[in-house]
């Protein structure tokens, strides 16, 4: 739903068709949420079905003939109604380190320590790779960077809790924990 809504808001500004699309939402979001061109054309033919878009003429040259959309009035009304649904309960944690922690017994989270080493290793290396905005860029990729900033450290904060409590005391072999002692505790604390 958020890609249509996302494709439809492009298309508020202006006729398009599904590649510029794509680049013009990666151009606006960056690096943070970058849609799959096959996404976006999945997601043009569900709102050309639903009539909430329609191809109008590209005037391309016939031997490359490409589909342009426009929006159409139930197209906007959808849109408008969309934006003004009332706010979503967040989202429950779905991460993979949460179902190795469902069916891994005991005797395994050594184990699966080693892997959530692994994972927070490689978030902080994402973490870092993600490009800084300075106050030139456009505010709507402002706001997505500082969001994919955000729950990415969020997660790693999870993360490197889930690691601390399967290394703790009860665990056999357990290694020192990532981050400093009063996070830790903290952290261990809000998870009682």
């Amino acid at each position: 739903m958020l890609i249509r809504c996302a494709l439809l808001s492009l298309l508020r500004e202006h006729a398009d068709y599904g590649y510029r699309l794509k680049r013009r939402f990666d151009e606006a979001v960056g690096p943070g949420w970058q849609l799959n061109v096959g996404q976006v054309y999945q997601s043009l033919r569900s709102l050309e079905r639903a009539g909430f878009v329609r191809a109008v003429a590209g005037g391309e040259p016939a031997s490359h003939p490409r589909r342009i959309f426009k929006i159409t009035p139930k197209g906007l009304r959808y849109l408008e109604r969309w934006a003004q649904r009332p706010p979503r309960a967040p989202r429950p944690v779905r991460d993979d380190a949460l179902v190795w922690l469902l069916v891994a017994p005991c005797e395994q989270y050594p184990a699966l320590v080693v892997r959530l080493d692994q994972q927070i290793v490689s978030y902080d290396r994402v973490l870092a790779d993600i490009p800084r905005c300075d106050g030139s860029a456009p505010r709507i990729r402002r706001l997505a960077l500082a969001g994919t900033l955000l729950h990415l450290e969020a997660h790693l904060r999870w993360l490197r809790l889930c690691r601390h409590v399967l290394a703790g005391p009860q665990t056999v072999g357990a290694r020192p924990s990532h981050g400093s002692a009063a996070e830790s505790q903290r952290l261990t604390a809000a998870s009682s």
